[in-house]
C-alpha cells in the first residue's frame, strides 16, 4: 500500500443522485478542497447513485488537479438491486467469486484509477 488512509474517510455515497446531485465541476471542486484539508480517502460502492457516483467520480478525479498517487481509494461490492439502470435485478446479495472480480475490476474502470487500495464485501450475506 502506498499511502496510509486519512483518519477521515469522504463518503460519496450521496455525491449523486440519492442526494447532492453534483455536477462535474461540483465534485472536481469537492476532491480538490478534500485533498487540501488532508482528506485523501474517498469511500466508494457500486451501487451509489444507483450505480452512477464511481462514473461521475472518475470524471471529475480526471478533471481534479490531484495526484492518484496521493489518494486512496476504497470501494464495496456484494449488494444488488433494481434501479432504473438494472431494472430486472431483484435485490439480493451476491458473494461469488466472479461476480467480486467483475465488481472490482468495473468499479477501477468507472473510477478511472488503475487500482482499487481497498476493496470491501459491503455487508455479509445472511445466507
Amino acid at each position: 500500500m502506498k499511502n496510509s488512509f486519512s483518519s477521515v474517510i469522504v463518503g460519496c455515497m450521496d455525491w449523486g443522485s440519492w442526494r447532492s446531485n453534483f455536477n462535474t465541476k461540483e465534485m472536481t471542486e469537492l476532491i480538490e478542497w478534500s485533498v487540501s484539508c488532508g482528506l485523501t480517502s474517498f469511500d466508494h460502492a457500486d451501487i451509489y447513485g444507483d450505480y452512477t457516483v464511481e462514473a461521475q467520480f472518475g470524471k471529475a478525479l480526471d478533471q481534479a488537479q490531484v495526484s492518484r498517487s496521493d489518494l486512496q481509494i476504497i470501494s464495496k461490492c456484494g449488494i444488488q438491486y433494481a434501479c432504473e439502470a438494472r431494472p430486472h435485478t431483484v435485490k439480493h446479495y451476491q458473494y461469488d467469486t466472479a461476480y467480486i472480480i467483475e465488481s472490482a475490476e468495473r468499479s477501477i474502470d468507472h473510477l478511472r484509477c488503475d487500482y482499487l487500495d481497498l476493496f470491501l464485501l459491503h455487508r455479509p450475506s445472511p445466507l
